[in-house]
């Protein structure tokens, strides 16, 4: 229907564009990485410098965007010898391609509030890439709502130097603030959830029926907001807290493995090495065992 569309309302142009872009779907070669081909279709009719950036040699950036509106994307393009992938961390079938790839890495307006886990897993996959964080600025009565970016350094800038990056971004900061930024309808009440867990991940018997009860709504419901519309089971969610809280306790180095799985609600201590080696990349020990400021 998007390209019926396409070809039939915005002119010769765009028409030629479209067909390109279906000889490109058919034979299995979407070099934009892009989630969907309604994506991919936005971005080669209405930002055709991605594909020109693409092919010229002067390209010295390559930037990841990361669950990025049409908006920031359109604002990314506009980023000097740069060239755009956009991903969604939803898509599980898609790579988004080795550190060695990606210059900087640019998420967008969290939907919910279990990004900072996201991003924790993301710096494990991508530690010498630099970061670009969009956050939503709450409106009052001086300052309208507004997109606000937070850069994370990398571990170690490279030849290109995160300076030179921060430098490149600024001719396209600040972008402006779009429908997108505004809070999903469930976003207080995973919110809600979060709060609950934070307060009692230390019991190993905390589970999705007591946090249902502690709010006052179905087990049910709660379920259906987190995988359906956040993509994440309670289950996980959980797991990635306490192994969140359990970096901490180890980086103070004032407990045993043993006594930190304990006290973020694990009864089985091997369960715990599993998860911990699984969602950070190492082993409880070897965390322990690293500067606590240098790594």
């Amino acid at each position: 229907q998007a390209f019926q569309e396409g070809c039939g309302c915005v002119g010769r142009g765009v028409a030629r564009q479209v067909c390109r872009s279906k000889r490109l779907l058919r034979s299995g070669r979407n070099s934009l990485s892009l989630p969907s081909p309604v994506e991919y279709l936005y971005q080669l009719c209405f930002l055709p410098n991605i594909r020109k950036e693409r092919l010229e040699p002067n390209v010295k950036l390559h930037i990841m965007a990361i669950d990025c509106c049409e908006h920031v994307l359109g604002a990314l393009v506009n980023v000097p010898s740069s060239r755009l992938t956009a991903v969604a961390s939803r898509d599980k079938s898609r790579s988004m391609g080795s550190e060695n790839d990606v210059d900087l890495i640019v998420i967008g307006v969290s939907r919910y509030p279990v990004r900072r886990l996201f991003i924790s897993q993301l710096r494990r996959v991508y530690p010498g890439v630099p970061m670009l964080i969009l956050r939503r600025l709450e409106a009052d009565q001086e300052v309208q709502e507004a997109v606000r970016g937070e850069f994370i350094l990398s571990e170690d800038p490279g030849d290109k130097g995160d300076l030179e990056i921060v430098r490149s971004l600024r001719k396209v900061l600040p972008i402006q603030s779009c429908v997108h930024v505004h809070k999903e309808f469930n976003y207080d009440t995973v919110r809600q959830i979060l709060r609950v867990i934070s307060e009692n991940y230390i019991d190993p018997d905390l589970d999705l029926e007591r946090v249902a009860r502690e709010l006052a709504v179905s087990s049910a419901l709660l379920a259906r907001i987190l995988n359906q519309q956040v993509g994440v089971s309670f289950r996980r969610l959980l797991r990635q807290i306490r192994i969140e809280e359990a970096k901490r306790m180890l980086a103070s180095r004032q407990f045993s493995v043993k006594e930190v799985a304990a006290r973020v609600g694990f009864t089985d201590s091997h369960y715990f090495s599993r998860s911990f080696r699984e969602l950070t990349g190492q082993s409880a020990s070897e965390y322990r065992s690293q500067d606590p400021i240098f790594g």
